[in-house]
């Protein structure tokens, strides 16, 4: 196994309330990622799985939540 990234770390499991959330989440993020790109030559489980660790999908969230207010007509 030399030579793999370990992924779990404290900052997953603060985020997380326990590891079968963290699966559920990546694998959301997994599917939708299939969805949008399936021709993809990188494995996208380990590209989610980098983007959950370090951070990034916190700020995919944040854009997606921007864009859905924006969807929204004022009332």
């Amino acid at each position: 196994m030399s030579g793999r990234k370990s992924y779990t770390s404290e900052k997953l499991n603060d985020r997380f309330d326990n590891p079968f959330t963290l699966v559920n989440y990546a694998i959301s993020l997994t599917k939708e990622r299939l969805r949008r790109d399936p021709g993809s030559e990188t494995n996208p489980v380990i590209d989610v799985l980098e983007i959950i660790a370090s951070g990034e999908d916190l700020l995919i969230e944040e854009d997606n939540d921007e864009q859905e207010e924006e969807a929204e007509p004022a009332s």
